[in-house]
Order: structure tokens, then C-alpha cells, then sequence
């Protein structure tokens, strides 16, 4: 485990998720910040190929890399519909990124989720809408793939949650004697999956992960 990693991690959905914001995105300060940083890093904030630079940077970190912070998860999932089909729902593949909070670097990766319906079924978009919500924010892997799977539970009433994402977390693979194909896997279960191991296997199965006991 790289010490991008935290045990220290809130196991109540009702907490806030990733590290809390406590005020809105100031673009202005970020820019200065950005243009502060490149000063102290021995380059002219003025440069011709700089000029524009702590603007990039500040959209970037808005719109995508922090963007998860004006996103209310369960109004990204949504309510779904009401449905008594109980079958087993798997998302591979689910495009994911989120912002280490010790080196402020990015980490980025696939989930893969399930969720065992407890009565309303989700739109597939949704649940990857769910992940954006969850994930672009400064946070860790291991809470980042709880907080998808408890998410499913309570916001969209599962009777059960699996979530895995592998990873590749910048701050390891830029540490020394690094090879750079580290992958870092963390999965959660939760409900009737934490319960149940045929359900852990059917999981994996379909996701070609390997098989738990």
C-alpha cells in the first residue's frame, strides 16, 4: 500500500465523502496560485508558452479533477424506477480519477460496480455519473470504493453493493526505483455481498477478477 493510502476512512455514508470542502472553488486565488507556484519553481509566470497556463490549470482542477464537489451523489444517481426484478446489475470498465491529498496528484483508473436491485432499478449513465461524483475530488482509492458501493445502498436502495477499481497512482509510480506498472486494486462489499461469497464470486467472474472466498 503506497502512503497515499488511509485507514481512517468513514464507514458512515451520512459523512461527508473524500476530504471535505468547506468553502466554493476561488479561481481567482487558484490562478494566483498556480502563477505563485511556477515563480518559486524558477519560471517567468509571463513566459510565452506559460502566459496562459495558470488559467488552463484552474479549469482543469474545476471542471474535472475537483468537479465531483458540485455534484450531490444522489442527485447523479437519480431515483430510478420502480422495479421488483432482483437480478444481478454489473458496470465494467467505469472511467475513474481522483486527487491524492498528500502529493496532490492525480490517480487514474477503471471500477467496476454492482448492485443487487432492492426494488428500483438505475440508469447505467447514472451509476457512472454516481462514480464522477464520488471520485473527482481530493480522496483516497480504498475511500473512494466504499463510499461507490455504500452510495448504491443507500441512495439507490440495493439490497447489495460491490465496487473494485484498479488504479494507477501517480505518487508510486514517481517514486524511486519505480518500474511504472504498479496497480494498486481495492474493492468493497457491501449488504448481501459482504454476506455472501457465491455473490463475491459471481462478481469477479464478471468483471475477470479472481475469485474470493
Amino acid at each position: 500500500m503506497s502512503d497515499c493510502s488511509s485507514h481512517d476512512q468513514p464507514t458512515d455514508p451520512a459523512f461527508d465523502i473524500g476530504i471535505p470542502r468547506h468553502n466554493g472553488f476561488d479561481g481567482a486565488a487558484f490562478e494566483r496560485a498556480v502563477g505563485d507556484l511556477l515563480s518559486a519553481c524558477g519560471i517567468a509566470p509571463d513566459d510565452a508558452h506559460m502566459a496562459r497556463t495558470p488559467q488552463r490549470v484552474r479549469e482543469l482542477w474545476q471542471r474535472r479533477l475537483l468537479g465531483g464537489y458540485d455534484l450531490d451523489p444522489a442527485a447523479a444517481l437519480g431515483e430510478g424506477f420502480a422495479d421488483q426484478r432482483s437480478d444481478l446489475v454489473v458496470v465494467r470498465g467505469i472511467a475513474v480519477h481522483g486527487v491524492c491529498p498528500h502529493h496532490l496528484v492525480p490517480f487514474r483508473g477503471l471500477a467496476h460496480v454492482a448492485y443487487l436491485p432492492g426494488g428500483r432499478l438505475h440508469g447505467f449513465g447514472r451509476i457512472a455519473r454516481l462514480v464522477d461524483a464520488i471520485g473527482h475530488r481530493f480522496t483516497y482509492q480504498e475511500w473512494m470504493t466504499r463510499d461507490i458501493a455504500d452510495a448504491l445502498m443507500v441512495h439507490g436502495k440495493a439490497r447489495g453493493a460491490a465496487c473494485v477499481i484498479e488504479a494507477e497512482q501517480l505518487c508510486l509510480l514517481l517514486g524511486e526505483d519505480r518500474r511504472g506498472d504498479e496497480r494498486v486494486i481495492t474493492q468493497s462489499f457491501s449488504g448481501e455481498f459482504e454476506r455472501s461469497a457465491q455473490l463475491r464470486n459471481e462478481f469477479l467472474r464478471a468483471t475477470g477478477g479472481r475469485r474470493g472466498d
